[in-house]
């Protein structure tokens, strides 16, 4: 141990006689886990807003074979039974059961004033009441038969003409904007809220998409689900709706993670030869140094270990300045992307660093640090000491 922190004590002391080499490899591993943390915040921030979107104590219906609301069809007939179902929640005599449909709206961004989709959701009576987590924070909620909404924190921020008073042009005329709500950064806050009523009416629909139900506790789904799927007058599947958002939003998790790992793994694999040619560079130049200290009868081991804590220290230096600019330049930021919910609008979420990120970002950081110093490190103690003796 003695050896050990002598050798490390003076490679340290010679660091600044090798600055140049020693940045080399700080700022590839500060290039790593830059890029490597604002991927992964990315997918960390979608998979965060998605599964703040669903609640254990909420089902969702939908006709029997469709994958989303996008293909359901429920009739008026079917919203009555699925509220008389034992195991739905009441509020003031009234079963909690919202019958909704989905709609892209055309929205300008305010970035570029082109058009984007975003959701139009029409939910019954009971939408609000069992959605806790919608708070109006603005204005007033929507009246039923009149083209009113109210819009997400999250669109409001992204899209033009979503103030308060402010007219939307959307099928069967012009609908005013009466209230914004907040919803704990999850889904709904980069959608628009109306009454399904008014919007089955205005888009000429026959029919709702899906029926939203609050259960009295999430034990009683079982027995839910038993009346719903059994009743030979009722062809429909129900979903919790944690198993139903999961499902939809599972492509395009896998496709965040796929990219964030592939171009953290191309950087990392650059950093990586990066940091080995640094490193053998810089032991080549110490060659005689080294061969000294065996001479002198330090230790093998003590000249590896201290080389590696060389690289490690380096490489934590490099990750330590890339989480900084990833918090200062990624973490909160807001993005959107296309397809989140499956329905082709738009899905506003803030990338999200968590200590689990970081702690990923770290041991890749340490991981390059050890294989870019150990194979310099075993090739200088395996040099024989007079011939390292003799290079200059």
């Amino acid at each position: 141990m003695g050896q050990i922190l002598a050798v490390t004590a003076l490679n340290l002391r010679n660091v600044p006689n090798r600055l140049g080499s020693s940045m080399v490899v700080v700022i590839g591993i500060t290039g790593v886990v830059t890029v490597l943390l604002s991927v992964l915040a990315l997918a960390n921030g979608f998979r965060h807003t998605i599964e703040n979107t669903s609640n254990p104590s909420r089902a969702i219906v939908l006709s029997r074979g469709a994958e989303s609301e996008a293909g359901s069809n429920i009739s008026r007939a079917w919203v009555s039974l699925i509220g008389d179902a034992p195991g739905v929640a009441r509020h003031d005599g009234s079963a909690l059961v919202s019958a909704e449909t989905l709609i892209t709206a055309p929205i300008a961004r305010k970035s570029d004033g082109l058009d984007a989709y975003v959701t139009l959701r029409g939910v019954g009576p009971s939408g609000l009441v069992m959605r806790p987590e919608i708070r109006l924070i603005a204005g007033r909620t929507f009246q039923p038969a009149v083209h009113e909404l109210i819009v997400g924190k999250a669109a409001q921020s992204r899209f033009a003409g979503l103030e308060i008073g402010n007219r939307i042009s959307l099928q069967g005329g012009e609908w005013t904007v009466v209230g914004v709500f907040e919803s704990g950064h999850n889904a709904h806050e980069s959608s628009l809220l109306a009454d399904s009523e008014t919007v089955v009416s205005a888009y000429r629909m026959q029919t709702f998409q899906s029926v939203t139900v609050k259960l009295e506790s999430p034990q009683t789904f079982a027995t839910f689900k038993d009346s719903i799927t059994k009743n030979p007058t009722l062809d429909a599947d129900v979903l919790r709706e944690s198993e139903y958002v999961a499902k939809l939003s599972k492509p395009l998790h896998r496709m965040l993670n796929f990219i964030a790992y592939f171009i953290g793994g191309i950087m990392a694999v650059g950093a990586l030869f990066g940091a080995l040619n640094t490193m053998y560079s810089a032991v080549s130049s110490r060659s005689s140094e080294i061969a000294t200290l065996r001479s002198m009868g330090f230790d093998r081991f003590a000249v590896i270990v201290s080389t590696l804590i060389e690289a490690l220290l380096l490489c934590l230096i490099g990750a330590a300045l890339g989480i900084s600019i990833a918090f200062i330049f990624f973490n909160g930021h807001a993005v959107s992307t296309i397809g989140g919910m499956a329905n082709g609008s738009q899905l506003i979420y803030e990338l999200k660093i968590t200590s689990s990120t970081i702690a990923i970002a770290v041991g890749v950081a340490l991981a390059l640090g050890f294989i870019g110093g150990i194979f310099p490190a075993v090739r200088a103690i395996r040099m024989p000491i007079p011939s390292a003796l003799r290079e200059t």
